[in-house]
């Protein structure tokens, strides 16, 4: 028997929840295909997803959480990927511009705006499991979650550029040496991770920067440096929304 969309997103909304919560990937599958059989038997019976819930899928979803281990050990191996993608982010950007350098506040400062934004992407996807958003609210938080990361990242590097002198400037070939480095961390990484967004987030933030600044388009310099500053944040933008809008389905037919 198929179920309703309703019960469908209810189940995408518990792994979902489950996932930013720590648990073990085994046992929330075990717990959706529960879940699963005992929707179809209810509505079999006439009756929908708040003969679970009870009427609040925030308290069932908590509770449902405080019944399971965390498995934070299981989580662990992505830590590497997420290193290697924040370094590549940080580092990118710069040598692209022939500006690579490192200072110490750029190594206290990106690892800090990386678990920042980490705590913050957990955030939205448990309010997105707990509450039913419709495609605009998804479309507006991940987009602009998207661009204040970016952004967080723009900032530790325009900050330490003003406020301390680096200990490491590369030449032109230590730039070209970065940006080919960092583009094979971003590929390891989205092999790690088993996601192509780490590799066509990175496509839509630096190509287009690339491509403003080394291609004659016959534009003065003032309005180069303004199209780099919104072209590429809005790619990034469009990108994870259409990830999320994705990831949402995918889940919603699982």
């Amino acid at each position: 028997m198929k179920l309703s969309k309703r019960s469908e997103e209810f189940i995408a909304n518990v792994r979902m929840y489950l996932m930013t919560s720590g648990k073990n990937e085994r046992e929330i599958d075990e717990v959706a295909e529960e879940l699963e059989d005992h929707l179809a038997e209810l509505e079999r019976r006439g009756e929908s997803v708040d003969r679970i819930t009870g009427g609040s899928p925030k308290e069932y979803l908590a509770s449902l959480e405080k019944e399971m281990d965390n498995d934070y050990a299981g989580w662990l191996k992505y830590v590497p990927a997420f290193l290697l993608s924040f370094a590549a982010f940080a580092a990118m950007g710069p040598a692209i511009r022939g500006m690579f350098s490192l200072n110490l506040l750029q190594l206290i400062g990106y690892p800090v705006v990386g678990a920042i934004v980490i705590v913050l992407y957990r955030a939205m996807f448990r309010k997105m499991a707990v509450g039913q958003w419709s495609n605009k609210k998804l479309f507006f938080a991940g987009g602009g979650l998207s661009m204040l990361s970016v952004l967080l990242f723009v900032g530790v590097l325009l900050a330490s550029s003003f406020i301390m002198d680096p200990f490491y400037t590369a030449g032109r070939t230590g730039n070209l040496v970065v940006i080919l480095v960092s583009a094979a961390a971003f590929a390891a990484a989205a092999m790690m991770m088993g996601s192509w967004l780490l590799i066509t987030i990175p496509v839509a933030l630096f190509l287009p920067e690339w491509l403003i600044l080394s291609m004659p388009l016959g534009l003065g310099d003032e309005a180069k440096m303004m199209m780099v500053a919104i072209i590429p944040y809005i790619a990034v933008a469009l990108v994870v929304t259409a990830q999320l809008f994705y990831e949402k389905r995918k889940m919603d037919r699982a």
